[in-house]
């Protein structure tokens, strides 16, 4: 064997080789390339999924607000209505003084009263100016106001006030 055609082996085998390795290299890039690839798609597709989810979050709690706006509204105009109610009931309460009815209504109040406190002791009434009176007998007191009376009723009408809205 001659130089030279050792020479053309040598480049021979390392030419093949070098193509082995281009080859290799080449075929693990494309793996690389393909991984990335398919890792990107994934991320991709959790980070759109994730809007969606972050979009339906802030829908909810736009949602939310808004009825918590509507609901907050409902309740301030039917308080609205209760306070104008409360003062017309008010108003109504005060001209009661000056009804030909208010004078027997005091005479049964007191009688009332005088029963319920007998037992307690003697029983001291005092007329009130704004409307009603109060009974006083030991340490036992009965607020018969017409405010109190008026206080009384509108809580005894609660679960029917209540039902004005619905």
């Amino acid at each position: 064997m001659t130089l030279e055609a050792v020479q053309d082996s040598a480049l021979g085998t390392a030419s093949a080789e070098a193509d082995g390795i281009r080859s290799a290299v080449r075929e693990r890039a494309e793996r690389i390339i393909a991984e990335a690839r398919a890792e990107a798609a994934v991320l991709s597709a959790k980070r759109h999924t994730a809007a969606e989810r972050l979009a339906d979050l802030e829908q909810g709690e736009r949602l939310a607000e808004a009825r918590a706006e509507a609901r907050a509204s409902v309740l301030r105009a039917q308080r609205s209505v209760l306070i104008d109610a409360r003062r017309a009931a008010q108003a109504a309460v005060r001209r009661l003084v000056d009804d030909s009815r208010y004078e027997p209504l005091l005479e049964r109040l007191e009688a009332e009263a005088r029963g319920r406190l007998a037992p307690v002791g003697p029983v001291e009434i005092s007329v009130l100016p704004e409307g009603g009176l109060v009974a006083r007998a030991g340490s036992r007191e009965i607020d018969y106001s017409l405010a109190a009376q008026l206080d009384r009723c509108l809580q005894a009408m609660a679960s029917e006030l209540d039902g004005l809205w619905r």
